[in-house]
């Protein structure tokens, strides 16, 4: 056998077994493509109710806020980037309904992860979010709160438990809407 037909039969080998992985992948994820991170499967999710984790967030306002300091409030927690098309297109409506019930007893906390600095506070400047918000630059928080993909919001009752979560943007302002008031009846 010559040098050449070695050489072409090695390349068609490594060729067959790259495509052998391609369709093992493809038929284990069922045609989906894969997910940089950003959720695919958007609505709320089953958790199970547990004590939120505690955390303190630096935020970019200046100062810090941590989870203890909210106790006996209801918390949304944001988990959000800048370069995420889904949280771009949910920016407006968290923050409309923010507004609506921050005298209530709702606290909104943003969370940027995956994500720099200055590209965070564009985003904030950007789409005028007015909730307290800071960085996760170690990634403590998110591994804390089992974070998969972005956005993920996790509702926080006014005892401090992860009482809801949300996975994907918000679309519907009414259903933001309707699970804080269930939180709030809740709670008081």
């Amino acid at each position: 056998m010559s040098g050449r037909t070695v050489i072409l039969l090695s390349a068609a080998a490594i060729f067959a077994a790259f495509l052998a992985l391609l369709s093992l992948a493809l038929l284990r994820t069922g045609g989906a493509p894969a997910s940089g991170g950003v959720n695919q499967d958007f609505g709320e999710v089953s958790v199970e109710e547990k004590p939120a984790p505690g955390f303190t967030l630096e935020l970019f306002e200046g100062g810090s806020v941590s989870l203890a300091d909210l106790q006996g409030q209801v918390v949304l927690l944001d988990f959000w980037a800048s370069w995420c098309p889904p949280c771009i297109e949910e920016a407006p409506t968290l923050n409309r309904v923010y507004e609506e019930y921050r005298e209530r007893g709702v606290e909104f906390l943003g969370v940027c992860i995956w994500d720099t600095t200055s590209t965070c506070e564009q985003f904030l400047e950007e789409y005028e979010v007015a909730y307290p918000t800071g960085r996760d630059s170690e990634g403590a928080i998110l591994v804390e709160y089992g974070v998969k993909g972005i956005p993920e919001k996790f509702f926080i009752d006014a005892q401090g438990r992860v009482a809801r979560k949300f996975a994907g943007p918000v679309r519907d302002e009414d259903a933001l809407r309707d699970i804080l008031d269930d939180m709030l009846s809740a709670s008081g």
